[in-house]
This record gives structure tokens, C-alpha cells and sequence, in this order.
């Protein structure tokens, strides 16, 4: 029966947003074009093998070095400087899945909006995602707060 398969495998996503007193440059110069999101992620420890220049641009590749001790392989797509990038990862032959999206957009000249989610995908992901909900609702949250404290401290500077 796919319908009941299709409900183990599907968890929604946990969705994020919060206002932030700093431009979608000052966010993105912060948070995503030095590729070191570990210094926002509270669950990442390093960004290994970085591609390229090591900038956070289409099709990049790198590692996802957890502080759990896992390696997860990330691509990132649908990026767009100052604007949003999605990274997605899988491990284990893809029964475990990671996605992400950050979108920023401008409320006015000095504010923005970060919207993050990050989601859980796979046959064992979702079993993880469930048995873990706290924790990735927590990991989401605090990546949010730290790219708000970074940017608002980073702007303060300018």
C-alpha cells in the first residue's frame, strides 16, 4: 500500500522566520558567502571539501562534518546572492535525507527577513526526524537566532 509508505516517509518541515535590523548583503556576507555555517549552526562542527573557490555558489559541493561524528555529502542549489540557497544531502544510499532553504528578502532599508526550514527525509530520516523532533526544531531555531545575532552585529559595524 503506497499511501501508507508515503506517510512514514513525509514529515513536514520545520519552518522558521524572524526580522532582522540588517541588510540581505550584511546577512549574506555573515552567514553564507564565507561557506563557515558552522559558525551559525549549533549541529554542524565544519564545512570540509569545499568546491571551487570555496564561495557559497551554484552546484557547490562540500561535507557536513556533524557534531554527532557524521559526514554528510551537501550540494547547494537555487542560489542567489543576497537572496536564498537550498542545500540538500543524503547518507546511507539516500534512506536518510537532509534539506534545507534560507530565504532572505527585504522588509526596508535596514531590515530584513531570514525564512529557514529544514527537513528530514528518507525512510530512516523520518523515523530520526520523529524520534529526534526536538532536537531538529532546536538545531533549526538556534541557526536562526545565530544568523540574526551575527548580521545584527555585523551591521552595527558598518
Amino acid at each position: 500500500d503506497n499511501s501508507k509508505q508515503n506517510r512514514i516517509e513525509t514529515m513536514a518541515p520545520v519552518e522558521v522566520s524572524a526580522t532582522v535590523a540588517a541588510t540581505p548583503e550584511t546577512i549574506w556576507q555573515t552567514c553564507f558567502e564565507p561557506m563557515k555555517w558552522e559558525s551559525w549552526d549549533p549541529d554542524l562542527k565544519e564545512m570540509k571539501d569545499v568546491s571551487g573557490a570555496g564561495g557559497c555558489e551554484e552546484g557547490a559541493t562540500c561535507i557536513f562534518a556533524m557534531n554527532d561524528g557524521s559526514n554528510i555529502p551537501i550540494i547547494l542549489s537555487n542560489v542567489e546572492k543576497n537572496k536564498n540557497v537550498d542545500f540538500k544531502g543524503c547518507v546511507f544510499g539516500g534512506i536518510v535525507r537532509a534539506e534545507g532553504k534560507v530565504m532572505i528578502s527585504p522588509v526596508d532599508s535596514s531590515t530584513s527577513k531570514i525564512d529557514y526550514s529544514f527537513e528530514m527525509k528518507g525512510f530512516v530520516g523520518s523515523i530520526v526526524a520523529k524520534l529526534k523532533k526536538k532536537e531538529v526544531v532546536e538545531g533549526t531555531q538556534g541557526g536562526l537566532d545565530n544568523m540574526v545575532k551575527m548580521s545584527e552585529e555585523a551591521q552595527k559595524e558598518k
